[in-house]
């Protein structure tokens, strides 16, 4: 199971474009659950696969401008799912609303493309040397520099192997018309929530 220092995590989920602040506020409102954590200042925290998921959702839905309580409740409702995208076996989200009763509202879906954090965390797989030590304190060598071009290089490789809105746009409607889809039955997670 990998595991990956707080501070080191923020240099790897800067390539999504994830801030420090919002890392922050996602893990001390309870929406990115981490794997260890300690309290006070200069205490450990230790993310795993399941956090990367939590912060790629968290900042998925975050760019789209839904309430903290809104991406709280979505990332709570799709955790059961994280053992097959964490495998590869699922490789899509569609996430669709529910109104609620005596709401009229036209039905939403949200589509999601998982490739990112799986790809993420197989790229820390392959540089595991150099994510996983828990390092502490100033050592002789410059470690922060190491890691940071490390975690550009794998930002780098992520962000040539994106997959493009016509591949997102052909699942769904494979989705949507009951087929099933190019990279074949079950690679997609379809999760149904109360609009609230």
């Amino acid at each position: 199971m990998l595991q990956v220092q707080l501070g080191k995590a923020i240099d790897l989920f800067a390539g999504w474009g994830v801030r420090q602040k919002d890392l922050s506020r996602f893990l001390e409102t309870g929406v990115v659950k981490a794997s260890l954590s300690g309290r006070g200042k200069g205490s450990l925290r230790l993310l795993d696969e399941r956090s990367v998921y939590d912060v790629y959702l968290a900042h998925t839905f975050h760019e789209l401008g839904l309430s903290p309580r809104r991406i709280a409740k979505i990332v709570e409702n799709v955790r059961p799912h994280y053992s097959a995208w964490i495998t590869g076996k699922q490789k899509w989200l569609i996430l669709r609303f529910r109104p609620t009763r005596g709401e009229v509202m036209a039905p939403a879906t949200i589509r999601v493309d998982l490739s990112q954090p799986l790809s993420l965390l197989r790229h820390c797989e392959s540089e595991k040397e150099e994510v996983a030590p828990i390092r502490r304190g100033r050592p002789k060598d410059d470690w922060r520099k190491r890691f940071r071009e490390t975690a550009d290089a794998i930002a780098r490789e992520m962000r040539e192997a994106r997959i493009t809105e016509e591949d997102i746009d052909d699942a769904v409607s494979d989705v949507r018309s009951g087929r099933s889809s190019r990279a074949g039955k079950g690679e997609t997670a379809v999760v149904t929530i109360t609009a609230r």
